[in-house]
């Protein structure tokens, strides 16, 4: 899975060209799912709870207690058993992760979890009663942006409000800021405050609200709620980093973390079998440095087993067959987690110098 990055000289709008097939991201998501795997609520990460949290703080004022609220990409339910708990009752989901629905049920009590794509949900979700449809970190992943957007948004009735919520542009650069990190396998579009409402505005939707919402621990967030009568006036959208920044940073950064691993010398094994990773293995293999390779591992048990370039992934516990083998840690958000994981046991390498 690779692409290219493109910018419409017209609108300014980001986004990734020569992609794979549609169905490829499909069956991606069905597999090597990340997101269905809680072991309990309480395993939410800080920054999911604040994200929920201001999901609730924009959507509350403008819902009635009888709302009936979809969300797709609903993962395990997070979001959704937040509206549950604060008394919403007619609530359904989506997801394509294959644990989902059961995980939904069995944890928090949602009966009405689906398992399916966005292509699904008008089979799958009463969208035709819906009031209000979240689509929090979904936008960002769709290979088929403005076919799956007019397909779903004439499934609504005339009064229902769209939510959006996602990796805001205009804060790409925001440290701490990952080196290529926006461009993951998953993030194929890209999204500013202008860009998000002229796309909204194609199927005939305004924001009521829009936001920029710092987080900590991934990128700023952009939070909009749309509907086909607006009430609000939106402020003018701030100065904002342009892509080529954000390119030019990457690529100083990244070459500050491929020096570590040439000045290394040993050999080493990779924790991490990501889009990192999939970033990093050319560049690896650019400095004829990927016979050094021993094994790529990682905690993911939808990812063991695959393959990641010419390397067969293994779990994390397969180091204990490379006693004191130096291990390269492929993440940015889990840098220093995997580093205390390892401490004691594997020299490191660290790519990226953060304040952990």
């Amino acid at each position: 899975m690779s692409y290219r990055i493109g910018q419409c000289m017209q609108c300014g709008f980001c986004y990734a060209y020569e992609l794979p097939l549609p169905e490829t991201y499909e069956k991606y998501y069905r597999t090597l799912s990340k997101y269905d795997h809680p072991l309990n609520q309480l395993s939410l990460r800080p920054v999911d709870q604040a994200r929920i949290a201001k999901t609730l703080e924009l959507c509350l004022p403008h819902l009635s207690p009888d709302a009936q609220i979809s969300d797709i990409g609903c993962g395990f339910g997070a979001l959704l058993n937040a509206f549950k708990i604060v008394g919403f009752t007619r609530l359904h989901g989506i997801d394509p992760a294959p644990a989902s629905a059961i995980t939904a049920k069995n944890l928090l009590g949602l009966e009405h979890i689906r398992t399916g794509s966005l292509r699904d949900a008008s089979d799958q979700l009463p969208l035709a009663e819906t009031d209000l449809l979240c689509l929090t970190g979904v936008a960002e992943h769709l290979p088929c942006l403005s076919d799956d957007f007019s397909n779903l948004l004439q499934e609504l009735p005339e009064h229902a409000m769209v939510f959006i919520e996602v990796p805001a542009l205009e804060r790409f650069l925001s440290p701490p800021a990952e080196a290529y990190g926006e461009f993951s396998l998953e993030h194929i579009q890209y999204f500013s405050i202008e860009t998000l409402t002229e796309l909204m505005a194609n199927f005939g939707f305004s924001p009521q609200t829009l936001t920029l919402c710092e987080l900590q621990g991934c990128t700023d967030s952009l939070f909009g709620l749309f509907s086909r009568h607006p009430q609000a006036v939106i402020a003018p959208a701030p100065a904002m980093d342009g892509l080529d920044d954000y390119l030019n940073y990457s690529e100083s950064t990244l070459e500050k973390g491929l020096q570590k691993i040439v000045d290394c010398g040993a050999p080493f094994a990779i924790f991490g079998a990501g889009s990192h990773t999939a970033r990093l293995l050319p560049r690896l293999e650019q400095l004829g440095l990927t016979a050094k390779i021993l094994a790529v591992v990682d905690n993911n048990p939808n990812l063991r087993g695959k393959k990641l370039g010419n390397f067969m992934i293994q779990p994390s516990n397969f180091l204990i067959t490379l006693p004191a083998c130096t291990v390269l840690i492929s993440s940015f958000n889990a840098q220093g987690a995997i580093a205390r994981e390892l401490a004691g046991s594997h020299p490191t390498i660290l790519l990226y110098d953060l304040d952990e």
